[in-house]
């Protein structure tokens, strides 16, 4: 099956969560899918920074960060941002600050920990990637450069319900990504949505795009796709929608998905 365009996942698809980088083999299957003329799009809820650092080597033709924030090319050129509001920011400080909740904004440059720096710092220990561009901004002056793409918080159950409670009205999105952990988007936010605009200004039909994914953020993206590949890793959900499922993430299941399906 030939597609015109791949859009990938990075953590649990190209990347395993416990690893800084991707294999060799992934390396490789994605140099040779991108010579073979096939655009490579990576879609991610990490920043941009965080994006091209736990990539390595690994170069694509567009960034799709944020979980569709924001769209950059190859050279980092914006191509489109779907920035955060200030009603929606200030309602995620003053919860967060009200109850002491770890709290970040995503910005191109890197997360910028708006309260409880220390608790973030902790919990990103173990991803050099991720650590090496997380910064004390309890300053909260970040935003005034511009506005980030997306947030994140460190939040129990009770915490999650009882923001909904106070702001449900913002219709901000929460898609888990570790337990406790969350990845804050818009309403109007999602992967799909940004690769829309992507692909239709690139001339490429969903029908002659394949995604790959793992994740919660994945849905949307592998269910507009014209074919679709989970990873083993993923959840029950996911595994079911996609159109086939690829190896485990660990076992280079990405790599084994471009061997099989698109080259």
């Amino acid at each position: 099956m030939r597609y015109r365009a791949v859009v990938f996942d990075i953590d649990g698809t190209l990347v395993p969560g416990d690893r800084d980088e991707p294999s060799g083999r992934v390396l490789r299957a994605v140099r040779r899918l991108r010579e073979s003329g096939c655009a490579v799009i990576v879609a991610t809820g990490r920043c941009l920074a965080a994006a091209r650092g736990v990539l390595g080597g690994l170069e694509a033709d567009w960034y799709v960060t944020a979980n569709g924030g924001l769209i950059t090319d190859a050279a980092g050129r914006t191509f489109y941002e779907n920035s955060m509001t200030p009603e929606e920011m200030y309602a995620l400080v003053d919860y967060c600050e009200d109850y002491e909740l770890p709290l970040l904004f995503n910005f191109p440059d890197g997360y910028y920990c708006y309260t409880e720096y220390e608790q973030y710092r902790n919990a990103y220990r173990s991803s050099t990637s991720s650590s090496r561009v997380l910064f004390d901004g309890e300053d909260q002056v970040r935003h005034l450069e511009g506005m980030p793409g997306g947030a994140g918080a460190l939040l129990p159950d009770e915490h999650l319900e009882g923001f909904r409670a106070r702001y449900g009205y913002l219709g901000l999105r929460f898609a888990p990504y570790w337990r406790g952990c969350y990845d804050i988007m818009r309403a109007t936010t999602n992967k799909a949505a940004a690769l829309t605009r992507l692909l239709a200004s690139l001339g490429i039909a969903w029908a002659d795009t394949a995604a790959v994914g793992d994740g919660v953020n994945d849905a949307e993206m592998l269910e507009h796709a014209g074919f679709s590949v989970a990873m083993a890793n993923a959840g029950e959900a996911l595994r079911a929608m996609a159109s086939a499922v690829a190896p485990d993430v660990h076992d280079d299941g990405a790599a084994a998905a471009i061997e099989t399906y698109f080259l």
